[in-house]
């Protein structure tokens, strides 16, 4: 397992990098992967956005399952009558005054069955949905901050090293200068110092951005004072190992891995909601609807007389035929289209997963390739930084040859560095890819 140099010094240039292009006044926040896994998990908004989503989901269970429980009615009842009114016997009375004041209550049910039933099912499994959608979300949110984290821990690597480059170009012109004003060294030599001291001074100026833009995006999907410019802690990178055997993601097991997929279980959840709510244009025409109240009257009587308090219970109990339903079909062809559509969104969702991966597992083998040649390119320039050094301490060596073996040899600990960031990143999306959690 190759440790690279270390950049524990990274606080020191980060606060250098931000007094070139950052906001003086920016508090300095150390972090690593463990506490981007943490930070992005809680704080992200929207996660939590999908999160509030579903506690609405379950409260629209709790309004669905409202449906059986009665309404109660309590109060007064003020009643005033004067002119002609209609006994029992169908015998019309004239001159008649009524006044009556009742306090009673009453209970009023309306028990639709089909629409209470199948409407209670289906908020579930759209509640089963969203929580399966928060939890996509969440992967998704969690690999952008890992792709993120990982690119800007790259970018201070590298800003670090040309920081240094920087300062070895510039005493090596220095020196080249004095030379040549002591005639000891050509023009050339010194204009090629020049070169490259601009050239490194430009690269260096890139790479703050790069740095300071990495924070920043990371700050976002972290949810984390705005205020504040994020420091990587960790002086080395090792590649992980959470797909311990690529070759075991075969063309065979990708059903497997859509029927894992958060996504392929809120979709399927929503699938079951709609096939629930299309029941109530089937077989809940064949449920009832039942209508049940009850209206007592009080004992306060009239104005200054008694009065004989009364109890009435109605019921009904109805089957709804709707012509336009049973003719046109319109509910029926819109549950069928949504079904439709949703396992469309299946079948493309299956496709998204093979993509998905292959191109992780491809990323896998490319950047374990490449961290195999980084390393031996790693390992060369190492040992040719050495010879140079070594060249130079005999007088064999122009210290510009020294520097430009130095420059070759932080070029190689960035290559590897960046393909091992690959790898990371791509085991991480494999990871997710197959079906687990983040």
């Amino acid at each position: 397992m190759k440790t690279l140099r270390s950049i524990g010094l990274l606080l020191l240039v980060y606060t250098t990098a931000y007094a070139g292009g950052g906001n003086p006044n920016d508090k300095l926040m150390p972090i690593n992967l463990p506490t981007v896994l943490k930070l992005a998990g809680a704080n992200n908004l929207t996660i939590k956005q999908y999160g509030l989503l579903y506690h609405l989901s379950q409260s629209e269970i709790d309004k669905a399952d409202e449906w059986y429980l009665p309404t109660i009615y309590l109060g007064p009842e003020l009643h005033y009558l004067n002119g002609a009114v209609m006994n029992t016997n169908g015998t019309i009375l004239t001159d008649i005054t009524q006044k009556e004041l009742w306090l009673g209550g009453g209970v009023g049910a309306v028990w639709d069955f089909s629409d209470g039933i199948y409407n209670v099912m289906a908020k579930k499994q759209q509640s089963l949905a969203m929580q399966e959608e928060g939890q996509a979300q969440r992967n998704n949110v969690i690999l952008k901050a890992i792709s993120t984290y990982y690119d800007l821990l790259t970018a201070q690597f590298k800003y670090n090293q040309l920081q240094s480059l920087l300062t070895q170009a510039d005493t090596i012109s220095q020196q080249i200068k004095v030379q040549v004003d002591a005639g000891i060294r050509y023009q050339s030599e010194y204009l090629l110092a020049q070169s490259s001291y601009s050239h490194i001074k430009i690269e260096l100026s890139n790479a703050r951005v790069d740095m300071l833009q990495q924070s920043n995006i990371l700050l976002s999907v972290l949810n984390i004072d705005t205020n504040a410019l994020l420091v990587s802690l960790d002086t080395s990178v090792a590649p992980l190992d959470l797909m311990k055997n690529i070759t075991d993601t075969s063309m065979s097991a990708y059903g497997e891995y859509v029927k894992n997929r958060p996504e392929y279980k809120s979709m399927e959840a929503e699938l079951n909601a709609i096939q629930d709510e299309k029941k109530t244009t089937t077989v809940g025409l064949l449920m009832p609807k039942l209508y049940l109240g009850s209206t007592p009257d009080g004992v306060l009587g009239a104005f200054g007389s008694p009065y004989n308090s009364t109890y009435r219970v109605d019921g009904e109990l109805l089957w709804s035929i709707p012509l336009g339903r049973l003719i046109y079909k319109g509910d029926l062809k819109i549950y069928n289209d949504n079904i439709n559509i949703e396992q469309n969104n299946i079948a493309q969702l299956t496709n998204q997963v093979r993509l998905d991966v292959k191109n992780a597992r491809e990323q896998i083998v490319l950047a374990l390739e490449q961290t195999k040649i980084a390393n031996t390119g790693l390992q060369a320039s190492k040992n040719a930084l050495t010879q140079s050094v070594e060249r130079e301490a005999l007088g064999t060596v122009r210290p510009f040859e020294v520097f430009q073996s130095e420059q070759f040899y932080v070029q190689a600990e960035l290559d590897y560095l960046k393909s091992i960031s690959d790898y990371n990143k791509a085991q991480y999306a494999l990871y997710v890819a197959t079906g687990n959690n983040l």
